[in-house]
């Protein structure tokens, strides 16, 4: 009789298993081939900039890095609106895996915004500061180190989560 119910068990956990791996539940947005290139391409850029004033600046020449900067800020503004595009899943096991990333201190999935999109907001505002910083009053070598960790760790952030996605 034991052995008869043991059977029985391993026959509905068998089947339970196999109908939960047919389920195909969406956990994240959809990968999109164009977001990632647009956040690694941007994030070259962002690094030449870095390199050209790792030695620091003097406000006089601002008007030399102007343009870079509109553009760098333009291009990385562009992406989380891309991002913020996508549909975001609904489910509970979402709301599971939201509450084990803030217990962690990471950032979790909105309805509205998928956390790459809120790295890269940091990066815009990184990158404005350093340009406002830049045309006040030129960046010491001090300052330019700061900008970059702080961007690089946003950057990063924001291209693991996209990467994860082309899963």
């Amino acid at each position: 009789m034991k052995i008869a119910k043991i059977t029985q068990y391993k026959v509905v956990i068998t089947l339970f298993v196999a109908f939960l791996s047919g389920c195909a539940t969406q956990l994240a947005p959809k990968y999109d081939t164009s977001i990632f290139d647009g956040v690694t391409n941007v994030n070259v850029i962002i690094m030449e900039l870095f390199a050209s004033v790792s030695t620091g600046t003097e406000s006089g020449t601002f008007s030399e890095r102007e343009d870079t900067y509109n553009a760098i800020i333009g291009a990385v503004d562009a992406l989380p609106l891309q991002s913020k595009a996508r549909p975001m899943p609904e489910n509970s096991i979402t709301e599971k895996v939201n509450k084990f990333l803030e217990s962690k201190g990471i950032g979790a999935m909105t309805d509205d915004m998928a956390p790459s999109a809120n790295s890269l907001e940091a990066v815009s505002k990184q990158i404005s500061k350093m340009k406002e910083t830049d045309r006040k009053s030129g960046l010491k070598v001090g300052a330019v180190k700061a900008f970059k960790n702080a961007v690089i760790i946003s950057m990063d952030q924001a291209i693991t989560y996209e990467s994860f996605l082309d899963r």
